[in-house]
């Protein structure tokens, strides 16, 4: 299997680079038809599936993607900085914050440092809002996240993290953020919602040295776990608050379900060590047992392969927890995992892809996507680590 996973990963990368465009600077790439940068469909979400790779021992065509994208992205520092650029998308998968991760992954700290730079210089010149955003995706917890680890960004975090403490609501299900006041709904989970929020402000907290934020992040946490648990034993947070009649009323996924929930459970389990969050954690893996993923239960029923709502995102997951506990049945089910995605492949005269299926739109292939979090640098990066288990990830919650 690791073989095998390590091979498709590396044909993977081909198919990406015959995907790739040409750029000032380098290559970038497009996912419904609209080139992008970012994190979520871009040259970031690129790169760091190439990080992934190479780290891993993959080599190949993902040496010539990794080149394209860095050299585009390096180019996009230099030009926003000869321009002085004032107004910016500064968050996690839209914008600078994404490209400051991802160079960061690739070992090109000067770059990353200067795009933190910028990012900081302009949160702490901003007028706080009330009606912004607050999430992983596009809001402030994600844009925390990029800066946590710069200590010269310390300023523009402390502010990120106090700010996002001010806009946490107590509510009968606990303490929650949401998204933005125009959402009139709560997403708990770790993409749009509660868990990330508290995530992050988790991890500002350790960096910091601010007790206080950890303290939210437990309140936060506490406040998931009486939510979900279920009598079984098993756990996924609600997709929304109050639910809606025409949505699922869970998700298994990184970005709504237990998958990137459990993240901040273990957290908190290094941080605060208690035995509540190794349940949260064990509850966390069963509710997605009792999901039967990746199983096709019904139409539209785990119907994903990436890394944001489907099987990839799982299975890194699983692999991470394999390196935490030695508990070689994580790494069983993962690879589980993959030989269904493996049955899912895409071959093409330049490589291998994933195509996602959409059971209402005709046909119900979707079209393969090259990007990250949908598309094929996501899966190969995680199978690229599946074939060497051992390797360390490249982000601790992603």
């Amino acid at each position: 299997m690791e073989k095998v996973t390590g091979d498709v990963a590396g044909r993977a990368f081909a198919w990406i680079e015959a995907e790739a465009l040409a750029a000032e600077g380098g290559l970038r790439w497009a996912e419904d038809g609209r080139a992008a940068d970012d994190l979520y469909a871009g040259t970031a979400g690129v790169l760091l599936g190439c990080a992934e790779a190479v780290a891993a021992g993959v080599d190949g065509a993902v040496n010539r993607v990794a080149r394209g994208a860095r050299d585009r992205l390096l180019h996009l520092v230099a030009a926003e900085e000869e321009a002085a650029a004032g107004q910016a998308d500064d968050g996690m998968f839209g914008g600078w914050a994404g490209i400051a991760v991802a160079l960061r992954a690739w070992g090109e700290q000067e770059a990353a440092a200067k795009v933190t730079a910028r990012i900081a210089e302009r949160v702490l010149r901003r007028v706080d809002d009330p009606g912004r955003c607050t999430d992983i995706i596009s809001g402030d917890a994600g844009i925390l996240l990029a800066l946590v680890d710069d200590p010269a960004a310390a300023g523009a975090a402390r502010k990120l993290a106090d700010g996002l403490v001010a806009l946490g609501q107590d509510r009968p299900e606990g303490l929650h953020w949401q998204m933005d006041p125009a959402h009139e709904r709560l997403m708990p989970g770790f993409s749009h919602g509660t868990a990330g929020v508290a995530y992050a402000l988790g991890r500002v907290g350790e960096t910091l040295g601010r007790t206080d934020l950890v303290d939210v992040a437990v309140r936060a946490a506490d406040g998931l776990l009486s939510l979900g648990l279920q009598p079984g034993g098993g756990w996924a947070v609600p997709l929304l608050i109050p639910p809606m009649p025409d949505r699922p009323a869970v998700n298994f996924g990184w970005c709504h379900g237990p998958t990137g929930t459990v993240r901040l459970f273990e957290l908190l389990d290094r941080l605060r060590p208690d035995p509540r969050w190794q349940r949260g954690i064990d509850a966390c893996l069963q509710g997605l047992r009792d999901g039967r993923i990746p199983a096709r239960l019904h139409p539209g029923y785990w119907d994903n392969v990436a890394r944001c709502c489907g099987t990839a995102g799982v299975g890194q997951m699983l692999i991470d927890r394999y390196r935490a506990t030695g508990d070689v049945s994580m790494l069983e089910w993962s690879q589980r995992l993959a030989d269904d995605v493996l049955g899912r492949t895409v071959t093409t005269p330049a490589g291998m892809t994933w195509s996602n299926f959409e059971h209402t739109a005709t046909p119900p292939d979707l079209a393969p996507e090259p990007g990250f979090m949908q598309g094929s640098a996501g899966v190969a990066g995680w199978l690229a680590r599946l074939s060497a288990p051992d390797t360390g990830p490249v982000l601790p919650w992603l």
